[in-house]
């Protein structure tokens, strides 16, 4: 997409050649994925107390597929929150000195 003539933005090519770095974005997934869970719950409390009805048209899965969504989102968040911990714990160790510079290969003991 072209900048309009009118345009302040400067519409010199980066130095790098051309190439723009993209970084990711920062985004808050636990509370992405509590946000999905907190949706799944509210249709299970929904279908739940539908289910003879539900079984009787011929949709008797759908209140368990709700609560298999909350299962698996809660699953998910835990999982998340152990990947944000490990990331936190990560960055500290950089800052701190990063454990002698071997990267965390482990030496072994020459004979």
């Amino acid at each position: 997409m072209a900048i309009p003539a009118e345009s302040q933005k400067p519409t010199e090519p980066p130095p790098n050649g051309g190439i723009r770095e993209l970084k990711p974005m920062e985004v808050d997934l636990a509370r992405i994925v509590l946000l999905g869970t907190a949706l799944y719950a509210v249709a299970a409390v929904i279908l739940l107390p539908m289910q003879s009805s539900l079984n009787h048209d011929g949709r008797g899965r759908w209140p368990w597929v709700a609560v298999s969504g909350v299962v698996l989102g809660l699953i998910g968040y835990f999982y998340v929150k152990r990947r944000d911990r490990a990331i936190a714990r990560d960055a500290a160790a950089a800052v701190d000195g990063g454990g002698g510079g071997n990267d965390g290969i482990a030496e072994t003991p020459s004979a």
